[in-house]
C-alpha cells in the first residue's frame, strides 16, 4: 500500500483530470506537501479523506496501491447490517484482503473507523465466537479471525498518521489481562481522528501506563478491561492508575466487558467509562476541543 500519491495517481483513482488535481491541491482542497524538487505529494491518508469527504467514486483502486478495493462493491453497501454479514463471511474464509477491503470501503463510504468497529467487526466476531461452541472448526477459525481483524487495524493505523500537535493519549490493558484486540481497535479509531495514540498494548503494568503518559505528556489514558476486575491485581492497578492520572492533570477512560454493568469498583464510580469504541472516540474529540478552545 502507497503512503504517499502524486496528483496523477489520486486523479486516476477517482476518474478526473491530473490537471484538475493540481489546481485542487494548490487551492488547498486536497493537503499536500512538495518535495525537494517541487513536486507535490498527497499522503495517502489525506488522499482517502478527500474522497471520502467529498463522495468521489473511486475508480481505480489499484492507483492508490489498494486493488483489493476492487473486490468490494461499496455501493451495496446500504446497512451496516449488511456489511455485518459480509465480514462474518469474508473472516469465516479467512480472507484477509477482502477483510482489509471492505473497511476501507466502508470508511471511503462515510462511516467512521469506530463505527466500523463497533458494528461490522463486532458482530462478525462476536458470531464467529458463536461457532466454536458447534463447529469442530470453530476455534480455528476464531483464532484466525481475530489475527486479520488485528492485521486490518494495524494497516489502517499506518495508514493516518497522527498531525504534528495533535492531542496525545496513551493506553492498553492492564497485566493480568492478555487480550489485545479491543485496546488495538481503541488506538486505531483513535488515530484515524488525528489523535497520536500510542499503544502499549496487552498486559501493561499500571506503573508502565503512567511513566508513558509523562514520558509522552498524554492528555488521555485509556485502558481496555477484559477480564473481571477482581482478577489478581486488576482492581489495584486500575485505583493506582486513577490516582496518578487524576493527580498529574490528565484524564482516564476505561472501558471493556470487565467493568460493564456494575462490575467498576466503588472506588472508581466517577471514572468515565465506554461502552464503545465510538464513545471513547468522542471523549477524546471533546478534550481535543478544549483544548483547541484553550490555545
Amino acid at each position: 500500500m502507497k503512503q504517499s500519491l502524486t496528483p496523477r495517481q489520486l486523479a486516476q483513482a477517482i476518474g478526473v483530470s491530473e490537471s484538475s488535481m493540481k489546481r485542487w491541491v494548490d487551492e488547498g482542497r486536497v493537503r499536500a506537501a512538495r518535495t525537494a524538487g517541487g513536486h507535490r505529494r498527497i499522503p495517502l491518508s489525506d488522499a482517502l479523506r478527500f474522497i471520502r469527504e467529498s463522495s468521489m467514486e473511486l475508480v481505480a483502486p489499484e492507483s492508490l496501491g489498494l486493488p483489493e478495493l476492487r473486490t468490494i462493491s461499496v455501493n451495496e453497501i446500504d446497512r451496516m447490517a449488511t456489511a455485518a454479514q459480509q465480514m462474518t463471511e469474508i473472516l469465516g474464509a479467512g480472507d484477509d484482503k477482502r477483510a482489509h477491503a471492505l473497511v476501507m470501503g466502508l470508511y471511503l463510504g462515510g462511516e467512521s473507523i469506530a463505527s466500523i468497529i463497533d458494528g461490522p467487526i463486532r458482530v462478525a466476531m462476536e458470531d464467529i465466537g458463536e461457532r466454536w461452541q458447534h463447529s469442530a472448526d470453530g476455534l480455528l477459525v476464531e483464532h484466525r479471525a481475530t489475527d486479520i481483524v488485528n492485521q486490518v487495524l494495524n494497516q489502517i493505523r499506518v495508514t493516518f498518521p497522527a498531525p504534528q500537535g495533535a492531542l496525545r493519549a496513551v493506553g492498553g490493558t492492564l497485566e493480568g489481562d492478555p487480550y489485545l484486540l479491543a485496546t488495538l481497535a481503541a488506538a486505531c479509531a483513535l488515530t484515524t481522528e488525528g489523535i497520536d495514540a500510542i499503544h502499549l498494548g496487552p498486559e501493561t503494568p499500571a506503573s508502565s501506563l503512567i511513566l508513558a503518559a509523562r514520558q509522552h505528556d498524554a492528555d488521555l489514558v485509556w485502558v481496555s478491561v477484559n477480564v473481571p476486575t477482581a482478577t489478581g491485581t486488576v482492581e489495584d492497578q486500575l485505583i493506582e492508575l486513577h490516582r496518578a492520572v487524576e493527580t498529574e492533570g490528565r484524564r482516564l477512560m476505561v472501558g471493556g466487558k470487565g467493568v460493564s454493568g456494575d462490575r467498576m469498583p466503588a472506588t472508581l464510580r466517577r471514572v468515565p467509562r465506554g461502552s464503545s469504541i465510538g464513545e471513547l472516540v468522542g471523549f477524546a474529540k471533546g478534550l481535543q476541543a478544549a483544548r483547541a478552545e484553550e490555545a
